[in-house]
């Protein structure tokens, strides 16, 4: 069945891939950015955050329709690089392979980048032996210095279901979707089949940098750390992993077997029902995984933490959901900025779906959606955007704040952009000291150019960034204030027609807290008058408490002024 329906995608979207891709609004245009010289693109990585035209790119290398190795290059102003790095890979199916890259926040400082990949046996190329997280280091040439950061031992003739999407959180943890690698035979937790024993895959795994597992994890009071690295579990299988920045929260897009393709907000603990429940638990699916029995809530393998909650979305008939993405960038318009798009492998669309006022759920207008589940073709076309895409196996937003889509078996990628693009200025901001979460702080940026002056009140998001529009092209000064930090300034900030600049700044004198630009008498007092409360304003670390510690921080940067 797995094969049969592999083909069948396979067939339909070499067929799709001659055929121009199409957005469905008329504000917006294609572009392919690579074209030629790429092995089936699974996923890209920009190297730097300021240039949209340096990026890594893996690559499945083929022998038929199956991967025989991995490759990962550089693709710099549209030329494909020579490998970087070629890795051996298991090739029993068309899900194995190199499938996940990230880099390090810290990637420009100390090259780190991660692979996921699947690894053969010994004795036999066509069975996985087990799937590897591991850290490189990009030494501008190529990838070395290999370190194993997690490894799932599971050897099965019919594996599948590597998963393979890596996201860095805005809590500089290491996120990881590992499918059930089709090992659905053993009675194990992660599959909700009991109690007692581990698959070690089949769930969203949260790690340290280095691969050690974080204390604060839902399940870490358990024994086996197989378990104690879960964030999520009861995952059959997902190529769609993003974090919405608006919120810090973790969506997930997963895959069914012949019935109810999902899109899920996974917050820590969460359990997605796999085996037992695919869909809303309410429609009590019934499909050969589950002997076809209408499962419910009170028959899931519940460890202490966890928390079972419907998909925010569903297609009855599986789409092959694949990657997920939020429209984060002053590229896009009011209506669209900050949406979610998903791609899919089936029928080559991507979706646009709105998001609620409290970003923790879908809004749709039309009542046959009402139900969160797409039950036909008409229904499931509601949210179309675009067609003719193949595979999207990797959507993202790149530095200049357009949409990228990796488009699988097409060989290619291409990017969505406006067709009359406004000037934009992104960033990235860092506060020294700095020990609550940047989400939500506010953000002031004063722009003068020439004799004019603008200010844009916003806030951060959960990763410190930013992304707003500008007047217009020409060159500015910049001055950006955030919270109780004195402001910093950076000129000749030089904005093209229709393009970008972006700043990565670090503001490293706090004490502010009356937000008057100037460290003195008012803040200190006000610290005072405050002191053992939680005030939000004269806690100036951002640890919860105002104390000593903020009292120091004010006392040691009196009399300073910002720049602006």
């Amino acid at each position: 069945m797995v094969k049969t329906l592999c083909w069948a995608i396979i067939a339909t979207l070499l067929i799709l891939t001659s055929v121009a891709q199409t957005i469905d609004d008329s504000r917006f245009i294609r572009e392919t950015v690579v074209s030629s010289g790429l092995s089936r693109p699974i996923m890209i990585a920009w190297l730097d955050p300021a240039n949209p035209n340096d990026f890594f790119v893996l690559e499945k290398v083929v022998q038929g329709s199956n991967p025989v190795v991995g490759r990962v290059r550089r693709v710099t102003n549209g030329t494909v690089s020579g490998p970087l790095l070629t890795i051996p890979v298991s090739s029993a199916n068309w899900e194995h392979g190199l499938l996940g890259i990230e880099l390090d926040p810290n990637f420009r400082e100390n090259g780190y980048v991660y692979l996921y990949y699947t690894e053969s046996a010994s004795d036999n190329p066509t069975i996985s032996q087990r799937s590897r997280l591991v850290r490189y280091r990009f030494n501008g040439v190529e990838l070395v210095d290999p370190v194993s950061i997690w490894t799932v031992n599971i050897r099965s003739s019919v594996s599948a279901h590597f998963g393979g999407v890596i996201r860095f959180g805005p809590d500089g943890k290491l996120y990881i979707v590992i499918g059930d690698h089709f090992n659905l035979s053993p009675s194990a937790i992660e599959i909700n089949k009991t109690m007692s024993s581990v698959l070690g895959a089949g769930g969203i795994y949260r790690l340290n940098p280095d691969g050690s597992i974080p204390a604060d994890n839902p399940f870490a009071y358990y024994p086996d750390n197989r378990i104690k690295a879960l964030y999520a579990y009861g995952i059959r299988n997902s190529f769609g992993l993003a974090f919405d920045s608006l919120t810090g929260w973790l969506w997930c897009t997963e895959n069914g077997p012949n019935m109810y393709d999902e899109v899920n907000l996974a917050l820590p603990g969460f359990n997605s029902g796999w085996l037992k429940i695919m869909g809303p638990d309410s429609r009590d699916a019934r499909y050969g995984e589950n002997g076809n029995y209408g499962y419910g809530v009170e028959n899931l393998v519940m460890l202490q933490n966890a928390y079972y909650d419907d998909p925010r979305f569903s297609w009855l008939t599986p789409i092959g959901v694949a990657a997920i993405c939020f429209l984060r960038s002053a590229r896009f318009d009011a209506d669209l900025r900050d949406q979610c798009v998903i791609g899919e492998s089936v029928n080559g669309r991507l979706y646009l779906f709105q998001m609620n006022a409290t970003r923790n759920r879908f809004s749709f207008t039309d009542s046959r959606l009402q139900d969160l589940v797409a039950d036909s073709t008409d229904e499931r076309n509601l949210n179309s955007w675009g067609t003719n895409w193949g595979v999207a196996s990797d959507i993202k937003i790149g530095p200049d704040g357009y949409l990228y889509v990796v488009s699988h078996l097409a060989n290619r990628i291409h990017r969505i952009r406006p067709v009359d693009p406004p000037e934009i200025l992104n960033g990235k901001v860092s506060l020294a000291g700095y020990q609550g979460r940047l989400l939500n702080q506010p953000l002031r940026l004063t722009l003068r150019k020439d004799s004019e002056t603008q200010v844009i009140d916003t806030r951060l998001d959960a990763y410190g960034k930013f992304s707003e529009r500008v007047p217009g092209d020409g060159n500015y000064t910049v001055t950006v204030k955030v919270g109780n930090y004195l402001s910093v300034r950076r000129d000749g900030v030089t904005i093209d027609p229709q393009g970008f600049a972006y700043l990565e700044l670090t503001l490293d004198q706090a004490g502010d807290v009356n937000n008057d630009d100037v460290i003195d008498d008012a803040d200190l007092l006000q610290v005072l008058f405050d002191f053992g409360s939680a005030s939000s304003s004269a806690d100036v670390n951002g640890d919860g408490v105002v104390d000593d510690a903020d009292l120091l921080i004010v006392l040691f940067n009196f009399g300073a002024t910002g720049e602006g």
